[in-house]
């Protein structure tokens, strides 16, 4: 019973195509943002990224804001206060190392910047 309990278990850990050791990937998000033709652009509109990561150790302590709010924040921190994005990217990397004992799950947000 043991046996085919764990066996089990392992099938389906090597079938879920989740890294035992290691885990690195990046999957796309869908974000509804302004489009160019939304807000008054111009041509020297930069582009920026912002990150926002969540953490944890052990499944026992998490931490971070891995938000989508906290990522726009990060990219527009140095930009002025009516600053807003338009033809933005979501994306979202996933980190996973020694059967999760340690995680990163982190918002990747990407866009040019328009001011309003």
């Amino acid at each position: 019973m043991t046996k085919g309990v764990l066996g089990m278990m392992l099938c389906v850990l090597t079938l879920s195509g989740c890294g035992l050791i290691y885990t690195n990937v990046s999957i796309p998000r869908a974000y509804r943002s302004a489009t160019s033709g939304d807000v008054p652009n111009g041509k020297t509109d930069t582009s920026v990224t912002g990150e926002a990561c969540n953490q944890s150790v052990l499944f026992l302590v998490a931490w971070g804001n891995g938000g989508y709010a906290a990522a726009v924040k990060n990219a527009l921190r140095d930009q002025p206060s009516n600053a807003m994005l338009y033809d933005v990217t979501a994306d979202t990397r996933a980190q996973s190392v020694l059967f999760g004992l340690y995680t990163r799950f982190c918002t990747i947000i990407s866009g040019k910047v328009a001011h309003l």
